[in-house]
């Protein structure tokens, strides 16, 4: 006979037993409520701790990027909001710069405060882009505006060049030492044009270089440069001696060399090209036979054209380059018809502004004096061959040096050519309003 309970304890709930599940739809009262109090309490307690996060997070986006921050304004601490430009600082008040002016390309004043509003420096920076936003704590100096030029448009226009008519006569040849055929060379006009005010400017930004064959003396434009060249060379001690001086005073000077010695003395002509001197070609043997020994234009075409030939392949034999096209006609006497019958072989044919009359040997003083009346610009003529040349060589030792002192630099003829013959030729400004 099994045992009976009585009373609500566990083994009496209606529909079970001890081991069997409860009927269903009963709900104990002894454990639903403690577990609905304790979710509730998780979910409260979540919701503070995310409440106190975002404070915390808010705190911090505010603490690091506050609305309002002060900065340094003309040395006066001012508050601005965040981001705020120079442009707003200024429209607070906090600074009065006065504008500059926008001037025309002719420097005229075209709208009058219409230049940079201000210049800034901020924390030591210059600026005129009022669009600059500023950061806590920076030092702003905020000054008058300056002048500012107007854009303008640009066109270009070529200048064409033209053809001169030489004067080939023998007294023409001494209006300058540098006598060059020129190819011809097109020149540039710039105009300019403001966009503003309307202002046309027109400047020959380069001259035209006319064709044809052009006596001149260098033009340096103020710069002491003068060429020292030495004719007939070279020869045995004399041209060495020379090529010391030059050396020892860091000076150059150009050679024009007898074909004739150059195949003799292939040595000396490797020394000066090799200290930077320049060599150059006095023909194959001074116009002798028709030309007399000192006259070119006693020779047919044919043998002027040998003449020059002849000496240019000396050079080209004892250098082993292709020599430059440059010479010294015996004697200057380069007029008449040899110009045109040279042009096809010849760059520039060079001649002199000083002759110290080495030559004739008048005494080292004399040649000294006439070296040391050379001017910017100009060639002096003296000669390294053809005789004894000890008075050139005294002459020189004493003139090189003074001539350096007095600030001259001893170039070589091509550092003369360079300037052209037109370096005298100022840039023509025009304006139109």
């Amino acid at each position: 006979m099994s045992a009976k309970h009585s009373g609500n304890t566990p083994a009496e709930r209606p529909g079970s037993s001890y081991g069997e599940p409860a009927a269903q739809g009963y709900v104990n009262p002894y454990e639903s409520a403690p577990r609905r109090r304790g979710r509730a309490g998780r979910i409260i307690a979540a919701l503070l701790i995310a409440l106190v996060l975002a404070g915390a997070g808010a705190g911090a986006y505010f603490f690091f990027n506050p609305p309002w921050y002060k900065v340094t304004v003309n040395g006066e601490l001012v508050t601005v909001k965040r981001n705020a430009t120079i442009g707003d600082v200024i429209a607070d008040g906090h600074a009065s710069p006065n504008p500059g002016n926008l001037l025309a390309i002719d420097g005229n004043v075209a709208i009058p405060g219409g230049g940079n509003a201000f210049v800034a420096t901020v924390n030591g920076t210059e600026t005129t882009d009022p669009s600059t936003t500023l950061s806590k704590d920076d030092q702003v100096q905020i000054n008058d505006g300056t002048d500012a030029t107007e854009t303008f448009t640009t066109t270009e226009e070529v200048i064409p060049h033209g053809t001169i008519e030489a004067d080939t006569s023998s007294e023409a040849y001494w209006g300058g030492s540098l006598h060059v055929y020129e190819k011809g060379e097109d020149g540039l006009q710039t105009t300019k044009t403001g966009d503003v005010s309307g202002v046309v400017l027109t400047e020959v930004t380069k001259a035209p270089v006319d064709s044809g064959y052009h006596i001149y003396t260098a033009n340096t434009n103020g710069e002491k440069k003068i060429a020292l060249t030495f004719d007939d060379g070279p020869w045995p001690g004399t041209t060495d001696q020379i090529l010391d001086i030059l050396q020892a005073n860091g000076a150059r000077a150009t050679f024009f060399t007898i074909g004739e010695q150059v195949a003799e003395y292939p040595e000396a002509i490797q020394r000066e090209a090799a200290v930077g001197c320049q060599v150059c070609t006095h023909t194959w043997d001074h116009a002798s036979g028709s030309g007399q020994g000192v006259n070119l234009t006693y020779m047919t075409a044919d043998e002027q054209i040998n003449e020059v030939q002849q000496g240019f392949e000396a050079l080209r034999q004892a250098l082993g380059t292709e020599p430059q096209r440059v010479m010294r006609a015996p004697g200057g006497n380069y007029y008449g018809d040899i110009i045109s019958t040279l042009e096809p072989y010849v760059d520039a044919e060079i001649g002199w502004d000083v002759d110290t009359m080495d030559w004739s040997r008048p005494g080292a003083e004399a040649i000294y004096q006439a070296i040391m009346t050379v001017q910017p610009g100009q060639v002096v003529l003296m000669h390294d061959g053809g005789g004894d040349r000890s008075q050139t060589v005294e002459a020189i030792s004493r003139a090189i040096p003074e001539l350096i002192a007095q600030g001259y630099e001893l170039v070589t003829v091509n550092d003369l050519l360079a300037y052209g013959h037109n370096t005298s030729v100022a840039s023509d400004v025009q304006v139109i309003n």
